[in-house]
């Protein structure tokens, strides 16, 4: 569980700890803010977004549950994007100071620190190599191959957020994933969808 994180964290850390309720369209920072800390996710989901200069949002990460966002923080003086949750829960606010000095002191803590950093960045990878792709279609596949077991996955969000995550409107996501169980790639059962059958060129 990751709220079982944090009473495993150095005293000093966990004292400093501030649990934020998140609610639904509450932004946890705007861009620009000054970065005075590091959060967690307990439970729901914030997403970092940023606009292009067309006026176009732009997903940059989805935190969930044991999740960290706003690492970059911990070097840097203001956030570089707004933090909005879409799923309401709950996060730990970590103070920058007090997480610095507990990573530069505590080398058990630091490797752990580094371990689910790990697992984040393999994710944002994911990710930026999905968005990288020119065909939608091909993004649908490369999620559906990269979030799923055997190619089926249960969507969390609705497809207007899945849209956002993709580069697309909703519109092309619908469209899109019409076009592709009327030709048997795939099959949708609610929030359910299955990758019937694996293409040559396909992301992995």
């Amino acid at each position: 569980m990751a709220e079982d994180w944090i009473g495993h964290c150095p005293d000093t850390l966990r004292l400093a700890a501030r649990p934020v309720e998140m609610v639904k369209g509450r932004y946890i920072f705007h861009f620009g803010d000054e970065a005075d800390a590091v959060y967690r996710v307990l439970d729901g989901e914030v997403c970092l977004t940023r606009f292009s200069p067309e006026g176009g949002e732009i997903v940059l990460y989805r935190a969930r549950e044991g999740d960290f966002f706003a690492e970059a923080s911990l070097f840097g003086t203001h956030y570089h994007c707004d933090a909005i949750c879409t799923r309401p829960g709950r996060c730990l606010s970590l103070p920058v100071k007090v997480l610095r000095h507990c990573l530069s002191s505590n080398p058990d803590f630091a490797m752990e620190w580094i371990a689910i950093l790990s697992g984040n960045l393999r994710r944002q990878r994911a990710a930026q190599e999905r968005l990288g792709l020119k065909s939608l279609r091909m993004r649908v596949i490369h999620y559906l191959v990269d979030h799923g077991k055997q190619g089926r996955v249960e969507l969390d969000q609705p497809i207007i957020r899945w849209a956002v995550e993709l580069g697309a409107s909703h519109e092309a996501l619908y469209r899109t994933l019409a076009e592709m169980e009327r030709e048997g790639v795939l099959q949708r059962q609610g929030q359910i969808l299955t990758l019937m059958q694996r293409q040559s060129n396909s992301p992995v």
